[in-house]
């Protein structure tokens, strides 16, 4: 009776269960920036399936597509500010990929209480 048969293909389920993992969120890391980055594009440039990403996003960093690209633009727009203080608030909202300055504001205060004109403590 051949007993390793089953972990060889969980190992196998897993390995690629990674490598899809780790092509969305490279994708998702490198694309963060375009205002129009949304899950159907995701879902056309890696070739999983919006079920997939969830699950990924869900499981490995239990947030939402949305609420992870959130994160990433909202932890680059904090560098910038702290980086680039003579940068306009507005600039680095437009470069992190939000094309709406209002909205920017609210999800930074939001994330970090303060507002993106204030430094961050």
């Amino acid at each position: 009776m051949k007993t390793n048969l089953p972990l060889v293909g969980c190992r196998q389920l897993t390995l690629e269960f990674y490598k899809e993992k780790a092509s969305v969120l490279r994708y998702i890391a490198s694309a963060y920036t375009d205002p129009k980055l949304d899950m159907e594009v995701v879902v056309e440039r890696t070739g999983a399936n919006r079920y997939k990403i969830n699950e990924v996003l869900k499981s490995g960093l239990g947030m939402t597509f949305t609420s992870y690209l959130n994160k990433l633009r909202l932890t680059e727009a904090s560098r910038m500010l702290t980086e680039k203080s003579s940068a306009a608030v507005s600039e680095i909202a437009y470069f992190v990929g939000y094309a709406n300055v209002p909205y920017f504001n609210k999800l930074f205060k939001e994330e970090f209480g303060s507002p993106p004109t204030e430094p961050l403590a």
